[in-house]
């Protein structure tokens, strides 16, 4: 039993008010027979027992000791009128303590409710100071990272593959590994072309303190087998040798692209990074192929600009890697001089990526804007947009012309299907 502590068990409280008083009457009883309660001594010291009992369990333990005590007058003849005034006081003081001892084991309660709250709130401070640290990492990443945008740098990676007629040249590899490092953190990486029949890729671009080739690497390995980008999540982490990924393009026969990470910030290695380095890979290899397999394209509609096919054929392929590459907003209006108006005028508020073509058909005109790597609300902002500026402009043009206007997706069907469905005239 803890008999020493403040504020013990429940039922240790009357425990030590039945045995105190017992004892001490007992032993009062063996060594002074003639007044056991200690009356008439200087100082009752017996009566401290019910006062120290109230003050540890409160009234009804303190009070049960003092009726203990009490027995002693069956068995010792005490005055009546003197035991009555003892007993008064001895009630008196018990209830005062009681009362003493509530109040303290109120603020005590209290005192350790408090110091809970308070270790409580410290903790969740604590634990919002380390989400704050966090955020700010990674914000400052973001600002490190990415002052620039996906769109504009993919607008200017275009610009630049339309001088250079879809060559890789070098400098044009340069911007695109400071482009991933900018938006997706990379530090370290080099572009590879390899050769059909080579030994080995040669180099053509690097970012940072690049190594040499490592065909033995796991990653490497795997992605020249299978012919497809790899990245170290989809291998086991204890097989990392190297590189961090390794994105394909071409064919073994034909000749490979390689781009190699080796390198990446620690909070730019997430999903959408890799994403990103894939779109920016792949968008770049595809431009060259997409303009030889516009060919079929522009045999099949002689007015589609190249620019319209070769994007679509890059965004086509792309589909099959990510979702969403991009949405085909489609307005159909009557032939005639007020379409061709509201034609040049949608043109004039294309957006940088954007691609037009005008096609005429059937006594309609038709307007396609492909919108790369758009969603469907972007794609509602641009109509928006778009139809808020005609009607301030041109109103009645829009109302006499317009007939419908409509969205479709951009997904990994053959081309031509997909070119064939958005020059129907039916919804």
């Amino acid at each position: 039993m803890r008999f020493l502590t403040a504020i013990p068990r429940r039922g240790e409280g009357w425990v030590e008010a039945i045995l105190l008083p017992i004892v001490a009457l007992l032993l009062t009883h063996f060594l002074v027979p003639q007044d056991p309660l200690l009356l008439q001594q200087p100082f009752p010291w017996l009566l401290l027992i019910p006062l120290l009992i109230a003050l540890r369990y409160e009234f009804l333990p303190g009070a049960l000791a003092a009726l203990i005590l009490a027995t002693a007058i069956w068995w010792h003849p005490y005055p009546l009128d003197h035991f009555l005034s003892v007993a008064a006081g001895t009630l008196l003081v018990t209830l005062i303590a009681a009362e003493y001892a509530s109040h303290w084991v109120r603020r005590e309660a209290g005192r350790a409710l408090q110091e809970e709250i308070t270790a409580t709130r410290l903790r969740q401070l604590a634990d919002d100071l380390y989400v704050t640290r966090t955020s700010l990492d990674r914000l400052e990443q973001s600002l490190l990272y990415q002052p620039v945008s996906v769109r504009s740098a993919l607008q200017e990676l275009r610009n630049d593959l339309h001088q250079s007629q879809g060559s890789f040249d070098v400098p044009v590899l340069e911007k695109v590994l400071y482009f991933l490092n900018q938006l997706a953190g990379v530090q370290v990486a080099s572009w590879y072309r390899w050769e059909a029949g080579a030994s080995r890729p040669q180099r053509l671009a690097a970012l940072g303190k690049v190594s040499d080739w490592d065909g033995a690497d796991p990653v490497a390995r795997a992605a020249l087998a299978e012919g497809h980008s790899q990245q170290l999540a989809d291998l086991e982490l204890e097989r990392m040798h190297r590189y961090l990924s390794v994105h394909v393009h071409g064919h073994e026969k034909s000749g490979r692209d390689l781009l190699c990470i080796e390198d990446m910030s620690f909070f730019a290695i997430t999903f959408e990074s890799m994403k990103i380095i894939e779109v920016f890979f792949q968008y770049l290899c595809n431009h060259r192929d997409a303009r030889i397999s516009a060919e079929e394209l522009l045999s099949r509609w002689s007015d589609c600009p190249v620019d319209f096919a070769a994007d679509f054929l890059q965004l086509r392929s792309l589909a099959a890697i990510v979702p969403d590459v991009g949405i085909c907003q489609r307005y159909l209006f009557h032939a005639g001089k007020e379409a061709q108006e509201i034609a040049r005028r949608i043109q004039n508020l294309r957006r940088g990526l954007d691609v037009f073509w005008v096609h005429e058909t059937e006594g309609h005109l038709l307007v396609l804007l492909l919108l790369p790597f758009a969603g469907s609300s972007a794609a509602e902002g641009q109509r928006a947009r778009v139809e808020a500026e005609l009607q301030k402009c041109c109103a009645t043009l829009w109302e006499s012309a317009f007939v419908r206007a409509d969205f479709l997706p951009v997904d990994a069907r053959p081309a031509a299907e997909q070119v064939a469905r958005w020059l129907e005239l039916r919804p």
